[in-house]
């Protein structure tokens, strides 16, 4: 929004600044027994909204900045009423927030002001692993928020390789020397897996893309679907469509996963609009997804399920609770929905006689993955987990979410990495044993620096001069590798709990909440009522879940389209609001918990 004209600003005794926030919940200013005439001696005391306000002017300068730049002015342009240091604690009293439209800034990505200085973004530091929140809005996009997708960027790079040449040239001329040194190197590979996987793909989600750096459509390698509903899945066909223009036929496939039916329902999608610009791709889907058993089949048995809050809460009462007021004599099913419901999708899609064809970008080599029962991080109360992913580098789980339709959430672990080598405890014996070596039949002797890598804990390795050297002193110890957590629309994340233990990052929706002042209605318990009917959560619930598991950071997502994601004082206050909600529920610090916005990009830093 453009800041009034010159000739349309009036000298004022307050200065304002705003677009209409909503008012938040005020402390009164304790009574008085003086007379009117000195009521303005009366210290005045800092309302709940005076603080929040002046904590987020306070965090975010370039939005403070705009703020006084949209005062109003006199006839001379000079800000009427405006002390140099702003809006303080000694003025907010005479603020309105309510009457002038400021400009809002609109960059994004790396540009938008939450990203230098959010606390969690502030001290980041690149990484090769990050998260890029693409969509962070629940239901429909709107102007502020596209719906559910995140990016996980796997920035790996194929190889490390140490060229000792310039640290032998180096070495030469310290000793006055002008010989040239043979080159060696030393590499240290990883493995193929890497790229970007996004996990859920919403309406819109290939507009939103379009809109940012961070995500190049051709190196979408992997797509998670959580569960079926549209504003998780209705994007993905038109991605592949994005995807498709931005690779070669020859490239690998897209490898896609969710839930039993979604392979049916894409290949419907992609023949019905003659798609033939889509990447190679296969489904793998996730098969038999219980429901959780608070949620149970209508009367009209339509295969719609509703949450039965009153089973939950009896559960809580009578003692026979186990994991979140579930009884110990109520467990997850042991099969999914298909053919419990002869209408429904899951069970009609098997029956369509519809082949794939790699004509419309599919292959073969789809998997059905079965769950497992048995797995050691399942729950204690019979949910399965499902072995989605093993590659090199990580693997992938995923275990069911309390939600009305089957649904998943998805544990991305890193394999611990062996401890780095410290080229320099070993290069110097290498240097005076280059001759040795060669005689013993060591041709390149660089190659030793590889041989000493690999040793096992406590092996050893002797140098033709008699130099042994261990292990633990020329190694560092293994790097245990991170975890991140992507959630699905959830009441309850339980089934997640022994396999996102002590997690990196959590990614946990707060679709709701109850803000006093701004909801004249209603109570927190009511709305927390609310979310869990409709198989969602609020800040409160997905902070206690960060500290059920240990998480280091929690970032929530999917807000309902009431939460703008602008960078505006209303927006940015709200959301701080919940950020403080998860802070007092999971007893994590302001740095380690954030509301994601859309294209912020987080990095998981290395362990």
């Amino acid at each position: 929004q453009e800041p009034a004209s010159p000739t349309e600003k009036t000298k004022v005794n307050k200065f304002t600044a705003g677009t209409g926030m909503p008012p938040l919940p005020s402390t009164p200013t304790p009574p008085s027994n003086t007379s009117d005439d000195d009521d303005d001696s009366s210290p005045y005391v800092l309302t709940p909204k005076d603080r929040i306000v002046l904590d987020v002017l306070n965090r975010y300068p370039p939005l403070h900045q705009s703020i006084l730049d949209a005062c109003v002015s006199d006839e001379n342009g000079m800000l009427s009423d405006l002390p140099l240091e702003g809006i303080t604690t000694a003025n907010i009293e005479h603020c309105d927030l309510t009457a002038i439209n400021y400009v809002v800034p609109t960059t994004i990505g790396e540009d938008d002001v939450r990203h230098t200085y959010h606390p969690m973004m502030a001290n980041s530091t690149q990484s090769d692993m990050d998260i890029v929140f693409i969509g962070t809005a629940s239901c429909t996009p709107g102007m502020t928020r596209g719906v559910s997708c995140t990016a996980l960027r796997l920035n790996w790079r194929s190889s490390r390789t140490f060229d000792d040449n310039d640290k032998k040239k180096q070495h030469d001329k310290s000793r006055g020397e002008k010989k040239k040194a043979k080159k060696g190197t030393y590499t240290e590979e990883r493995g193929p897996t890497g790229g970007t996987w996004l996990f859920d793909a919403g309406e819109s989600t290939q507009l939103s893309i379009q809109k940012t750096s961070s995500i190049k459509p051709g190196k979408i390698s992997k797509i998670f679907i959580t569960h079926c509903h549209g504003d998780h899945s209705f994007g993905l066909p038109g991605l592949l469509c994005l995807a498709g223009t931005d690779r070669s036929r020859d490239d690998p496939p897209v490898e896609i996963y969710g839930p039993e039916g979604l392979r049916m329902w894409l290949r419907v999608a992609i023949r019905y609009s003659v798609s033939r610009v889509v990447p190679p791709y296969r489904v793998h889907e996730l098969m038999d997804v219980p429901m959780a058993p608070e949620w149970e089949e209508g009367h009209r048995r339509n295969g719609r399920f509703y949450f039965q809050l009153k089973k939950d809460m009896s559960a809580r009462g009578n003692g026979g609770a186990n994991i979140n007021g579930v009884s110990k004599g109520r467990k997850w099913g042991m099969k999914g929905l298909a053919g419990e419901d002869p209408s429904s999708w899951i069970s009609r899609a098997p029956m369509i006689n519809l082949e794939p064809n790699k004509d419309f970008g599919e292959i073969e080599g789809g998997q059905d993955i079965f769950p497992n029962y048995d797995h050691p991080s399942c729950s204690s109360d019979g949910a399965p987990v499902w072995d989605v992913l093993d590659d090199d580098d990580v693997t992938v789980h995923a275990a069911p979410m309390s939600h009305g339709v089957p649904c998943v959430g998805y544990v991305v672990t890193e394999r611990d990495r062996p401890g780095r080598l410290k080229p320099e405890n070993v290069l110097p014996i290498i240097e005076r044993n280059r001759k040795g070596l060669v005689e013993s039949g060591v041709r390149n002797p660089m190659k030793v620096m590889a041989m000493v890598k690999n040793l096992d804990v406590g092996g050893s390795y002797e140098f033709p001069d008699g130099t042994v050297v261990r292990q633990e002193d020329v190694v560092e110890p293994p790097r245990k590798g991170r975890k991140v957590v992507i959630c699905g629309d959830t009441a309850d994340c339980r089934a997640l709990e022994g396999l996102g233990q002590d997690a990196d990052v959590l990614v946990h929706e707060a679709t709701n909440t109850f803000l006093k002042g701004i909801d004249k209605d209603g109570t927190l318990k009511g709305v927390t009522r609310d979310a869990k009917i409709h198989g969602h959560s609020t800040p409160y619930m997905a902070g206690e879940f960060a500290k059920r598991i240990n998480a280091k950071k929690l970032v929530m997502n999917h807000f309902s389209a009431r939460y703008k994601g602008d960078q505006s004082v209303e927006s940015m206050t709200i959301m701080t609001r919940m950020e403080r909600q998860a802070i007092k529920a999971s007893g994590l610090d302001e740095e380690s918990v954030a509301a994601a916005w859309d294209f912020m990009v987080l990095p998981v830093a290395r362990n």
